[in-house]
C-alpha cells in the first residue's frame, strides 16, 4: 500500500434533503456521529483536511475534540455551490495522490482498509451495492474491474459513493459534482465497498439498520 499522505472530508453541504436542520457529518447513529466514525477510519493519515461551511464552528468544535491537527477549509459560498468546489477548494495546493470521503458516509471498516490498501499509482474509485434513494449509478466491465460510464438512470447494480483515491486527476471549481470530473478520466479502477450515504431520512434508517454489519 503507498502511503496515504492527504485525505478530504467533504462536510460544508445543508444537509436539507435529510430534514435534521444539521450538517450530516454531526448526525449521531449508534453511539457516534458520523465523522467520528470517518475520523477512526483516517487514524493513520497525517494530513486531514475537512471542508466546512454550514454549522462550521459546530462542525470545528466537535472535530478539535477528537483530534487537534485536523486542517479546516471553509467554503463560505456552501449555499450556492456543490461538492465538488469543496473539494476544489481543499485540493488545489496538493501535488501528491489524496483521498477524498463525502461526510455523510458510514463505511465498512474492512472494506476501507481494502481499499487503501489498493490505493498504488493508478486512481481508484469506491463503488457500492445500489441502495441510496438519489443514487448516481455506475456502469462497470467487471472483467478489467474498470468503471465505463456514470449516469442517474437507469438504476444499475453499483453506485457511486464519493469515496475515491486521485492521483493525477485535479477537480475544478466549476465543474458540479465530483463524479464529473471523474467522468473525463474514464476508465477508471474500481473497488467495491459495504456503506451508505446519508441524503434522505429513508437513508438514514437504512444506514442505522445495518449498522452492526459495517465493525465500526
Amino acid at each position: 500500500m503507498q502511503h496515504i499522505k492527504h485525505a478530504i472530508i467533504s462536510m460544508a453541504g445543508l444537509g436539507s434533503r435529510l430534514g435534521f436542520n444539521t450538517t450530516k457529518g454531526l448526525i449521531k447513529i449508534g453511539k457516534k456521529r458520523i465523522i467520528d466514525y470517518q475520523l477512526s477510519l483516517l487514524d493513520d493519515i497525517p494530513d486531514i483536511r475537512i471542508v466546512v461551511g454550514f454549522q462550521e464552528y459546530d462542525v470545528m468544535n466537535h472535530v478539535k475534540k477528537i483530534r487537534d491537527d485536523i486542517t479546516f477549509v471553509r467554503n463560505p459560498d456552501f449555499r450556492t455551490t456543490s461538492n465538488s468546489y469543496s473539494i476544489y477548494l481543499a485540493s488545489k495546493d496538493l501535488k501528491d495522490p489524496y483521498l477524498i470521503i463525502d461526510g455523510d458516509i458510514l463505511i465498512n471498516k474492512n472494506d476501507f482498509n481494502n481499499f487503501l490498501s489498493n490505493c498504488n499509482k493508478e486512481s481508484i474509485v469506491g463503488l457500492t451495492q445500489s441502495k441510496t434513494e438519489e443514487a448516481v449509478f455506475v456502469s462497470i466491465d467487471e472483467n478489467k474491474e474498470l468503471i465505463k460510464e456514470f449516469q442517474r438512470s437507469p438504476k444499475l447494480k453499483y453506485e457511486w459513493t464519493g469515496i475515491a483515491y486521485l492521483n493525477g486527476i485535479f477537480i475544478d471549481k466549476n465543474q458540479g459534482y465530483v463524479y464529473k470530473e471523474l467522468e473525463k478520466n474514464l476508465p477508471l479502477k474500481y473497488n467495491i465497498l459495504d456503506c451508505y450515504e446519508i441524503d434522505t431520512e429513508s437513508d438514514f434508517n437504512l444506514a442505522k439498520k445495518n449498522l452492526h454489519k459495517l465493525n465500526l
